[in-house]
């Protein structure tokens, strides 16, 4: 493990993207503390209020039925919270900015246009040219947490975002079986007290949820860097990649009672070329083919195919919004879960590559970019001697050859000669 400390000194520019307030307490409060105490530069960045928060709104104040105005309250009394809680951590009013985007809507802001979030945040980050930026991990199970996420990835990929920050993720709501690492922040007693008492200006959120945001005392700070760009090889996620053209993706399904059921829903984003394309589609758990409608109104924008294959239903989208991706994003979400439940039962899945990766791994890129070059190589050489291409650096979906589609290790075979595909 490395000690974030030794990255964090006077010189960098330290700004901290939070979905909500008490994510920047918990998650960041010791790199804050640090960073006042060597006189870094800090900018805090909130995406939500953090106003749609019923069940600790009617704890702590005794009311089940919950207004607008009621919410909005609610978020006015959070933001203030979070203003007290920074300046427990010695960070200033004026260092601190509000989107105020909707809370608990960011996954769906993503569907309908993705390109308005990241545009103001890549507007933020541009204008106050962080070194190191921390924001959530796209494996967070919280919705606005992986959405606060990919914001990010799109907000620092756009062309007017000339910023080149380190970037490291933290995670607050871990899936089971997840094994933190990369940097740490071990606390001194000192810190630990500062850091408790931001935890406890946040009063609105003790009545349920005391012991979860005070558990954050008793481990370090740990965050990642970077962000995976790997298909996700959950082998309890049930959507695949299959493969992914300039214009057109295909996902295998698991068949299952609970996709249908629930009502399934598939978000895709793609990023290229300056552009980001975002949509969003109801999976039919039948054979047939329908029109693609644009997530802002009636315009056919593409086509989506359905077939089933055994004990999978394959998932074709095509359409020009999903040309010149550098970076594409999916992720399957339930009806009936995002009504009674806040967190994601699956991940999204990240793969292809951002346009600029260095601004993910800023001191491993020249090495990456050679060894992707080296193996680009080998895996031309072994397709003139039919050997296998070349194996992917860990983390790393595999090269597919030159101007051909993506396509998942196993599922090479054509649509009509591929066998079925085995329960997953």
């Amino acid at each position: 493990m490395i000690d974030i400390r030794e990255r964090l000194t006077s010189n960098e520019r330290i700004m901290v993207i939070a979905p909500h307030p008490d994510d920047e307490s918990i998650a960041t409060g010791g790199v804050l503390l640090h960073a006042v105490s060597v006189h870094a530069p800090v900018r805090v960045l909130y995406m939500t209020d953090g106003e749609d928060n019923p069940w600790a709104q009617r704890a702590t104040e005794g009311n089940w039925r919950i207004t607008s105005d009621d919410r909005l309250r609610w978020g006015a009394r959070r933001r203030s919270e979070a203003l007290d809680a920074l300046a427990c951590l010695g960070i200033p009013p004026e260092a601190v900015g509000f989107l105020q985007f909707a809370d608990q809507r960011l996954t769906s802001l993503l569907g309908e246009g993705a390109g308005e979030p990241a545009r103001r945040l890549a507007e933020e980050i541009a204008s106050w040219k962080p070194t190191a930026l921390f924001v959530p991990s796209l494996e967070d199970r919280h919705p606005d947490h992986s959405a606060t996420s990919v914001i990010a990835q799109l907000a620092l990929a756009r062309r007017e975002c000339d910023a080149q920050p380190q970037v490291f993720t933290y995670t607050v709501h871990a899936p089971q079986g997840y094994e933190r690492r990369g940097r740490l922040l071990v606390l001194s007693r000192p810190e630990r007290d500062a850091k408790e008492q931001a935890i406890l200006c946040h009063a609105s959120q003790l009545k349920l949820r005391r012991r979860f945001l005070l558990r954050f005392l008793e481990e370090p700070e740990r965050f990642e860097l970077g962000q995976p760009a790997a298909v996700a090889a959950d082998a309890t996620h049930p959507l695949r990649l299959l493969r992914a053209n300039c214009e057109e993706w295909s996902f295998a399904v698991r068949d299952s009672f609970r996709l249908a059921v629930d009502r399934a829903t598939l978000f895709l984003i793609s990023q290229g070329d300056g552009e980001v394309n975002s949509m969003s589609l109801r999976i039919r758990y039948r054979d047939g083919r329908a029109p693609l409608f644009h997530p802002n109104g009636g315009d056919v924008i593409g086509e989506v195919t359905t077939r089933k294959n055994g004990s999978h239903l394959e998932v074709t989208i095509a359409s020009p919004r999903l040309r010149h991706a550098n970076l594409r994003l999916a992720k399957v979400e339930l009806w009936w879960d995002r009504r009674l439940w806040f967190f994601d039962r699956w991940p999204w899945l990240s793969f292809g590559l951002l346009a600029r990766p260095e601004l993910r791994y800023p001191a491993q890129a020249p090495v990456i970019q050679l060894e992707r070059r080296k193996r680009a190589s080998e895996h031309d050489q072994g397709r003139r001697r039919g050997k296998r291409q070349a194996p992917a650096l860990a983390g790393e979906s595999p090269l597919p050859a030159p101007g051909s589609s993506f396509r998942e290790p196993g599922l090479d075979a054509p649509p009509d000669t591929r066998r079925k595909l085995e329960p997953a």
